[in-house]
């Protein structure tokens, strides 16, 4: 997979970073720090829950052009006009699904070096997301700032700038100042219509201490996964509900590129989707070999049946007993907070390739927005400004739940300072220009093909009980994929080029 110089640049200073950082990554036993439990599961769900809108926003692509051709009107007008005078007040109105004690935290940091611009959340636009905001634009009343739950579909429909522009223009930034492989995420014909605010990672949380119990030796970043299936044999005693793997069921779109590293989330390898690469029928046989064969994931029982063993939606890993869970960097503050263990976090196992699977949360500005040039500055200030994310770090979200999206080596060792985070977390983050980005907020078509053509299997869990062979049905899944893609595809290129 082609590497863009951005993406090259951002790797070799966290290269140095990372060497230089020695034993600042956890700052103290991650197991005993204090933290904000509460907000872990909410944020894991804003970033990760991507299924709970799955039918609004996948049809929310085929309505381009009609639901807000009043909204789209101003589009490319607006960016040249720049708003008020420099200076002037303005007020602008954000629409966002995270914690609103958080996010005024931050607008109120964001207002006090911005004096001139106020930030009012719009709270008009809640869930479901795309049918808000959709009635918003419809209303000619879209945010001037709002977090984009669909990317394809607010850009069919004109509801997004583009802000390239500005980007362009803005000394303080350079190709290299986000990610490239994510920041491109937001691009559509060359254009950049959102930014990628908030990063989680996908990996392996072990329970240290449950190793230990059973002598068995933790592994090493560059682990098989033919060795993740050793170890969750060593580490499960059903008779005692204890055992080596949780949350694989549901990882299939992480486990196929480590199988087949050309590929990218839903197989996707920069161009077209793969559904009938051996790689997704291989991913699926072996978590189907873990869960129903070897029987070493909690997986495999009812939630009524572990409830009864961990307590009421309470996770087995949580308890102290299952070795490995399958999850991302948003479970570290709960983690911190009620983990009565010593606990790590490596890199998913590989067969043929090993890369980090990621799951970002995108920013964009209205189309008909009166006030581009301010909505511009807030939105740097959430994604790459130095000032914005120090803050985050030390003094507004601790403990803070994303990874920080800025190339900026002070940053990067304010978060590596933070006492919540588990000391692997400087292998996965060494992968992350690599890595491959969750596609259901930007990538065209992804919405819907979970929704109209995996979800029938997945709901009855037919593939992974192999109840349905997934080389059986793989070519009809790659032919509905590709004609739900192109259709998407099509519609996005009538509204950019």
């Amino acid at each position: 997979m082609k590497k863009s110089v951005g993406t090259v640049l951002t790797t070799v200073l966290l290269a140095g970073l990372l060497a230089g950082c020695g034993g600042n990554a956890n700052g103290g036993d991650a197991a005993n720090t204090g933290g904000n439990g509460a907000n872990s599961s909410g944020n894991a769900a804003n970033a990760g829950g991507n299924a709970a809108n799955g039918a609004n926003a996948a049809g929310a692509g085929d309505d381009a052009g009609n639901a807000n051709a009043g909204a789209a009107g101003n589009a490319g007008t607006n960016a040249e006009a720049g708003g008020g005078a420099s200076g002037e007040p303005v007020t602008l109105k954000f629409a966002t699904w995270s914690d609103p004690v958080v996010e005024q935290k931050k607008i109120d940091a964001f207002m006090k070096s911005h004096p001139n611009i106020k930030i009012e959340i719009d709270k008009s636009v809640t869930w479901p997301w795309d049918e808000k905001l959709g009635a918003a634009a419809a209303a000619g009343k879209l945010p001037d700032v709002f977090f984009v739950f669909n990317g394809p579909a607010d850009v069919a429909n004109g509801w997004l700038a583009d802000m390239k522009p500005y980007l362009d223009a803005d000394p303080d930034y350079s190709p290299d100042k986000i990610f490239s492989n994510l920041s491109e995420t937001g691009q559509y014909n060359g254009k950049q219509y959102m930014l990628p605010h908030q990063m989680f990672m996908t990996g392996v949380l072990v329970n240290e201490d449950l190793f230990n119990k059973e002598n068995v030796p933790l592994p090493k970043k560059n682990w098989t996964t033919k060795e993740f299936e050793d170890i969750a044999k060593k580490l499960t005693k059903v008779s005692d509900h204890q055992f080596g793997v949780e949350n694989i069921v549901g990882a299939r779109e992480a486990f196929v590129p480590q199988f087949d590293p050309s590929l990218g989330w839903l197989t996707y390898d920069g161009t077209k989707f793969n559904f009938d690469n051996p790689a997704f029928s291989d991913a699926i046989h072996w978590i189907n070999n873990i869960v129903y064969n070897d029987k070493t994931s909690v997986d495999l029982y009812e939630r009524a049946e572990q409830d009864k063993w961990y307590g009421k939606d309470k996770s087995g890993f949580v308890a102290g007993k299952v070795g490995m869970k399958i999850d991302a960097n948003w479970a570290f503050a709960d983690l911190a907070k009620n983990a009565k263990f010593k606990w790590d976090f490596l890199p998913l196992p590989a067969d043929k390739g090993q890369r980090v699977p990621i799951v970002t949360d995108y920013v964009g500005m209205a189309a008909n927005t009166k006030h581009p040039k301010e909505a511009y500055e807030f939105i740097k200030w959430l994604t790459f400004s130095k000032d914005g994310w120090m803050q985050r770090i030390n003094e507004i979200e601790k403990p803070i739940q994303t990874m920080p999206l800025v190339n900026d080596r002070d940053v990067w060792d304010a978060y590596l300072k933070t006492t919540f985070t588990a000391p692997g977390i400087k292998d996965v983050i060494s992968m992350i220009g690599d890595g491959f980005v969750d596609g259901y907020k930007w990538l065209p078509g992804d919405a819907e093909i979970i929704d109209k053509v995996l979800n029938p299997y997945d709901t009855k869990k037919d593939l992974v009980t192999l109840k349905v062979k997934p080389e059986d049905v793989a070519k009809d899944i790659q032919q509905k994929a590709t004609a739900i893609f192109d259709k998407n595809k099509t519609q996005i290129d009538a509204a950019t080029k």
